[in-house]
């Protein structure tokens, strides 16, 4: 942007401090949204299902600090039984990112109530612009000339619709 400015023989002042505005404006608009948002709460809930969160420290590993998942309300004997060996657990992970998918269904036999919950909740669309566009993709998979199809054929145009595979 530099090199623009020389070669338009253009003060740079003016734009950075206009772009400094507009940057402003864009965020506080972000923050009253995110801080307003009606699924916030069952977001930092499910926090609880990633195990570098829950690993940082002894405090998050309240079971009852995520009552905003269902079946945490008023966990059953397994739930619990099956989050404090979550908790116990000593994992290192490296920089990369954790595929949180990956790592539940990995942990399917050992937690396998746990690890059904991680991923139903992992999986949530947080807002509803996602459910309309599913109901949507849904309604042109599912038309009238499709009624008989298979699960499984549902579940690949599914995949292919979502993925953008054509």
């Amino acid at each position: 942007m530099n090199h623009k400015f020389i070669d338009n023989n253009v003060d740079p002042i003016l734009y950075i401090t206009m772009f400094h505005k507009a940057y402003q404006l864009a965020l506080d608009k972000l923050k009253k949204h995110i801080d307003r948002h009606s699924t916030l709460s069952l977001f930092k809930a499910i926090q609880c299902f990633d195990p570098r969160f829950i690993q940082v420290q002894q405090y998050w590993q309240n079971i009852n600090l995520y009552s905003e998942i269902q079946e945490f309300k008023s966990p059953s004997n397994q739930i619990i039984q099956e989050w404090r060996i979550y908790c116990g657990l000593e994992e290192e992970f490296t920089n990369e990112e954790l595929n949180l998918d990956t790592y539940w269904k990995d942990k399917s036999r050992s937690l396998p109530n746990l690890s059904k919950l991680a991923l139903e909740y992992i999986w949530l669309p947080v807002s509803g612009v996602d459910v309309e566009r599913s109901f949507s993709a849904y309604k042109n998979i599912l038309d009238d000339q499709r009624y008989a199809l298979s699960e499984t054929s549902v579940a690949a145009l599914n995949f292919m619709y979502f993925n953008r595979i054509e």
